[in-house]
């Protein structure tokens, strides 16, 4: 008792430092007894304060419950001894004013934390309570202690309940119960965080963890975040107040987003680079509403119906979103967005999308009432705008989960094609409407399909249906800018099937491109025959002009045949298979020559393609391989082809669709075939084989006889640049030139040398003048009038240079008589003797004949030119020269007929036939009469009217 009585006698000074000892101490019965004797010197916020300062931080909260409850209920008991318990020797000593400076000495800490100085509407216990649970974490680490402390006075404060659920209950379950390992901030720096960087480190954990255990996001959404998020507006208010009371004259900041809204945001982020972690959130996590708050809510609502309703469709909107980021290809990454399209499905009651697996008959379609994307653009897809309310396409509702089934499967046929695309890019693809882009993925899969492991035909059936899907999406209808509503919609139906017969004719599945294609079933055309005509040739010229050699059993050449091959019976009056035959059998033909064009490049297909005048390429080859020449008929065959085939312009699509006409086509041949004789010919004389030349000119250059009825040849046939007639003109223009060339061939053997005279051994001398006369016969037969004088001078020198021989053979016999004359007989001079050529045939089957001098050849062209042009008055003239002729003896030098059965009809040597032609030509221009070689032949001019 006299203990109590001292305590009545002290100072409120030295009551403060008594309990500060006692705190200090935790003698807490004593200081219990203290505060209850003199609880006017020591009030609750004083006692609060000193137990806040002194009380140890580790002292079990057990010890000191029930002490903060009576302060709480102003129910202050001093106990059963409190006499017992205090002790006064520490203070008793001190005077008043000792006492009262070691008060003010004292520094007690305020029981308001500054961090929550805002909320003035918390009584001092729950003020004391949330300070102490920061002194306790901050001195001690001891966070586990602090439900002890906090738990049973939860229900005296919602705020209190609101602070442990959203602040100490997410940093307790980090740190002691989901990841221990972990290093845990400081409940001071923890209760600071907001918005993005709170859920940032909150989620870290499950982030990197992702690998091992995916569903440590959906633990940590339900007991970490949502449970922080509860808080939102105790933290909030906090915020607004003291920001209000710092920047007070500043200017307003941005609005920053709920807690909600960074959430979501963080799990839309996070999608792109860990889809499979986000998916299984949202297939674990039934959104704000799934909530682990460990039973200390006691059935309160921390988001109320409306708010509810609100954060359903933002979850679902984000779950959207999150595909729209998924920038991985893989059949794994398709898969976990089916399976989050799924959850989608079933959060928003709609029907669940089918299988990946699914045939292409089962694939969704678009149809949606109203053209959802007609308006939209790339920008809906930034992430920052995939969150809108009003983005369309990822607003929660039927037609935005359709468009995403779209996009998915899209994603999922492209990746069955062979070119993978992540979803995004499928997304961006069919908004862009970009019609290169399109076409350029359309090529590539097609391409990587041909290139790649071999398909069969059932295979490429279902590849042309999910291209067709790609384009279409199931459905015709489509925007009006579009040819179609699929990712392929820019383009149009012709140019998706004419890529795709491409793709089959490329691969060789000829058999279901004639299929689909050349014979398709009643009313399911896809191509016009004309363009299917034109892909199979383009296709089979693209391998023509990439091979490299032309042999059709090799390379590019094969591909071309086997394509030609399998589709020319399909289309049997087409012009240009039938060229393109040609053109293979030439270039087939050519593989077996030599041919290197300028800067030593070997000779390829494609010359013959981009070669004005294909024919030019036979010369080459005639100069390029030795003696090639002699296979005259195989040349013929190459240049009759070519000529056929026109290649330069055989891929034309304005060319001609009716058939060949067969007169036409043997008149090109027969052009064609002239012209490679002339090349022919000078070839054998560039190599000095004038037999040969002599040979082909007398026996294939021939001259055509004339038609009794109009030719149709001034009907103009072209398979190019050229007419039939200017081919025919050129080809007459080789050989008549040809065969003038031949006429002045001269070798050793036609120069003047000293013979013995044998009597019977030949002249080869005076043989070849006369095959050289025969060569100009037939030159003149050939040349056209203009060219008549030109060739008729050649053979005047000709025949200077026969009169010539013909002299000195006359003079050598004249002397060999004279000498045998002289002698006895029998001894002959056999040296002095010259030798006498033996006539020989001129052409088959004529008589011998001595050579034709040129006035000879004159006066039968006059004669031939009177019969022509005048047919009564070149009889009688006929009729007088061959009295003439009887008259002189029949000399064969002036002859112009010589018959080899005696019949009426005579055969007319060539040589006289040169001198019908000529005269013929003049008869066609009387220029040439007058003022050409007229005067050799003794005419007078024509006037206009006897024309």
């Amino acid at each position: 008792m006299a203990t109590l009585r001292k305590l009545q006698t002290l100072s409120g000074p030295h009551c403060v430092l008594l309990a500060a000892q006692y705190a200090t101490e935790a003698n807490v019965t004593a200081l219990r007894a203290l505060t209850a004797l003199r609880d006017a010197d020591l009030p609750l916020e004083l006692t609060l304060s000193i137990l806040l300062t002194y009380l140890p931080e580790e002292t079990e909260p057990s010890t000191y419950l029930e002490y903060l409850n009576e302060l709480a209920t102003n129910s202050r008991t001093p106990g059963e001894d409190p006499a017992a318990s205090i002790v006064l020797s520490s203070v008793e000593e001190l005077s008043n004013s000792r006492a009262k400076k070691r008060r003010r000495e004292l520094e007690l800490l305020p029981v308001v934390h500054p961090l929550y100085a805002a909320e003035t509407e918390l009584d001092l216990l729950s003020h004391f309570l949330i300070h102490r649970a920061h002194r306790i974490d901050s001195q001690t680490g001891l966070l586990d202690v602090l439900p002890q402390l906090l738990v049973p006075f939860l229900s005296r404060s919602e705020y209190l309940r609101t602070w442990f659920i959203s602040t100490v209950l997410p940093l307790l379950r980090l740190g002691y119960e989901y990841y221990p390992q972990s290093t845990t901030p400081p409940l001071e720096d923890f209760a600071r965080l907001k918005g993005k960087r709170a859920i940032d480190y909150q989620l870290s954990n499950a982030r990197h963890a992702s690998g091992t255990d995916i569903y440590n996001l959906t633990r940590d959404l339900k007991g970490v975040v949502a449970p922080w998020i509860c808080g939102a507006n105790d933290r909030k208010r906090r915020r607004i107040t003291r920001e209000g009371r710092r920047d007070s004259i500043a200017q307003e900041h941005p609005q920053e987003p709920d807690d909600w809204t960074c959430l979501f945001q963080w799990l839309l982020h996070t999608s792109k680079n860990d889809l499979a972690l986000v998916a299984s959130a949202f297939t674990q996590w039934d959104g704000p509403e799934d909530m682990d708050l460990g039973g200390y809510e006691e059935g309160r609502d921390y988001v109320d119906e409306e708010q509810q309703r609100r954060l359903e469709v933002k979850y679902a909107q984000t779950a959207l979103a999150c595909l729209y980021l998924v920038e991985k290809s893989d059949i794994s990454s398709l898969q976990i967005a089916h399976s989050l399209l799924r959850r989608i499905s079933e959060l928003l009651n709609y029907d669940p999308p089918p299988n990946l697996d699914t045939a292409v008959d089962s694939l969704p379609s678009y149809n949606l009432k109203s053209p959802l994307l007609q308006d939209s653009t790339t920008s809906l897809l930034r992430e920052e705008r995939l969150l809108e309310p009003e983005n369309v396409i990822t607003k929660p509702g039927r037609e935005s989960v359709r468009i995403l089934e779209l996009v998915v499967f899209s994603a999922c046929a492209l990746s069955s094609l062979q070119h993978p695309l992540s979803p995004r890019e499928v997304a961006k693809l069919s908004l862009r409407d970009d019609y290169a882009e399109q076409f350029s993925l359309l090529q590539k899969i097609l391409r990587a399909l041909s290139s790649g492991s071999k398909a069969d035909g059932n295979q490429w059936a279902t590849i042309r249906a999910k291209l067709l899907w790609l384009w279409n999406w199931g459905t015709d209808q489509h925007d009006n800018d579009r040819q179609a509503q699929g990712i392929l919609g820019m383009l149009d139906r012709k140019t998706l099937e004419t890529e795709i017969l491409k793709a089959l004719v490329e691969s060789h599945h000829f058999p279901l491109a004639i299929e689909l294609y050349v014979k398709p079933a009643f009313g399911q055309q896809p191509l016009l025959a004309s363009d299917v005509e034109q892909v199979i040739l383009s296709s089979a010229m693209n391998h023509y002009d990439n091979a490299s050699n032309g042999n059709r059993t090799r390379g590019g050449m094969k591909r071309a045949a086997d394509i030609i091959t399998a589709f020319a019976p399909h289309f049997p009056s087409s012009p240009r298979f039938q060229r393109m035959h040609a053109l293979l059998a030439a270039t087939h033909a050519m593989s077996f020559y030599s041919l290197i064009l300028q800067h030593g490049v070997p000779f390829q297909p494609v010359n013959i393609r981009v070669s004005p005048n294909p024919l030019s390429l036979i010369g080459k080859l005639l100069s390029q391989n030795r003696a090639s020449y002699t296979k005259l008929d195989d040349l013929i065959s190459i240049g009759q082809n070519l000529v056929v085939a026109m290649p330069s312009t055989i891929m034309d699509e304005d060319q001609e669709t009716t058939p060949l006409d067969a007169g036409v086509v043997r008149r090109k041949k027969a052009a064609a075939e002239r012209r490679v004789i002339g090349m022919a010919i000078e070839a054998a004389l560039e190599e000095d084989d004038f037999e040969t030349a002599y040979s082909y000119v007398v026996n294939r250059l021939t001259p055509d006889t004339p038609s009794p009825t109009p030719s149709t040849s001034s009907q103009r046939f072209s398979f190019g640049s050229l007419d039939s007639e200017n081919q025919e003109d050129d080809a007459e223009d080789v050989a008549w030139r040809a065969a003038l060339r031949a006429g002045r061939y001269s070798s050793s053997l036609s120069t003047s040398r000293s013979w013995s005279y044998t009597g019977s051994a030949a002249r080869p001398d005076l043989r070849r003048l006369e095959q050289r006369m025969e060569l100009l016969s037939q030159a003149l037969l050939l040349a056209p009038p203009n060219h008549l004088e030109e060739v008729l001078k050649v053979w005047q020198q000709c025949e200077s240079e026969m009169t010539d021989l013909l002299a000195k053979e006359t003079a050598a016999e004249q002397r060999f008589n004279d000498a045998a004359d002289r002698k006895l007989p029998g001894a002959f001079d056999l040296d002095s003797v010259t030798v006498q050529p033996q006539r020989r045939e001129i052409g088959r089957g004529a008589v011998e004949e001595a050579p034709m001098g040129l006035f000879d050849v004159a006066r039968g062209a006059a004669a031939a030119f009177s019969k022509t042009a005048f047919p009564l008055r070149g009889g009688a003239q006929a009729a007088a020269r061959a009295e003439q002729g009887d008259s002189n003896g029949g000399s064969s030098r002036v002859s112009m007929d010589f018959s080899d059965s005696g019949s009426h009809e005579e055969r007319v040597r060539k040589r006289d036939m040169v001198a019908h032609a000529a005269t013929g030509a003049l008869a066609t221009g009387s220029g040439a009469l007058a003022s050409g070689i007229g005067w050799m032949l003794g005419a007078k001019p024509v006037t206009e009217q006897e024309r």
